[in-house]
């Protein structure tokens, strides 16, 4: 039990800060967007379709690595290393550009040196695996994506992909080609997608959801709803834990986003 607690406490200090990029971003967003950048994803059926799409890249994506890994094609660790370096300079470049442009504060040829620098440097810190500048830079990359996501679709549509993807993750770790990646791998082979705290692995694409989870209470039901939601999936990573001493491999995103979407649902009913 004292090492769960451990582990709980280290882990949600993660899941905060990437939630604080989030809302840190979407709070300066408000200013400049007041409709999703993807307005059609208001409508329920272009929303369920692009969950439905979202979905099945994703899938597409764990069967090309399990094949890449099986036929040893290349190492997925040297595919995974350029990938994560170069989304990491397209999420500043991305995120950048759309709160300063047309602010007296945007400087384009600073934001695309800044990208380009970002690469090697990320690429150097992925490889040599420092712990400290590679949590950081992952957690900017979770919280910032959850921002970008939220700003592009509706909250129908976010609403609709959090709780998609939880039961997507049902599939992928009991089911799907995760389960035979984890089987096939060592952990070290895919530390780029983890978070590692003690004993415990951790799903960049988990950090990045519960930040969305946080984001989307954040615009449905402004602060209030936004720490609600904090503590909710606070509640459920802990749950999760709980159970996890039971099991070797559970779904990190069931019990944390679902606890969230539930609540933004009912606010968003009460309001």
């Amino acid at each position: 039990m004292n090492m769960v607690k451990s582990i709980f406490f280290k882990l949600s200090l993660i899941i905060l800060a990437s939630e604080a990029i989030t809302l840190t971003l979407l709070s300066f967003s408000k200013k400049i967007y007041s409709e999703p950048l993807v307005p059609a994803t208001s409508d329920i059926y272009v929303a369920t379709g692009n969950t439905l799409y979202l979905i099945t890249i994703s899938l597409a994506v764990s069967f090309l690595f399990l094949w890449i890994v099986r036929k040893k094609v290349i190492r997925l660790e040297y595919i995974l290393l350029v990938l994560k370096s170069l989304l990491c300079c397209a999420l500043f470049w991305t995120s950048s550009s759309l709160l300063l442009e047309g602010t007296i504060y945007y400087r384009g040829e600073l934001i695309n040196f800044v990208s380009i620098i970002l690469f090697p440097i990320t690429l150097y810190i992925f490889w040599k695996k420092f712990t400290i500048p590679n949590l950081i830079i992952t957690i900017f990359m979770a919280g910032s994506s959850a921002f970008l996501i939220k700003l592009m679709f509706s909250d129908l549509a976010t609403g609709l992909l959090l709780v998609g993807f939880s039961l997507f993750d049902l599939y992928e770790v009991f089911r799907g080609p995760l389960k035979h990646l984890a089987h096939s791998l060592h952990s070290s082979e895919i530390s780029l997608l983890l978070v590692r705290v003690e004993d415990i692995e951790v799903g960049v694409g988990d950090l990045l959801f519960y930040s969305l989870a946080t984001g989307l209470a954040y615009s449905v039901g402004g602060e209030v709803l936004a720490l609600t939601s904090i503590i909710l999936v606070k509640i459920g990573v802990l749950s999760t834990l709980l159970l996890l001493e039971r099991s070797k491999m559970l779904p990190g995103l069931p019990l944390p986003v679902l606890l969230s979407v539930f609540a933004t649902f009912l606010a968003s009913l009460l309001s």
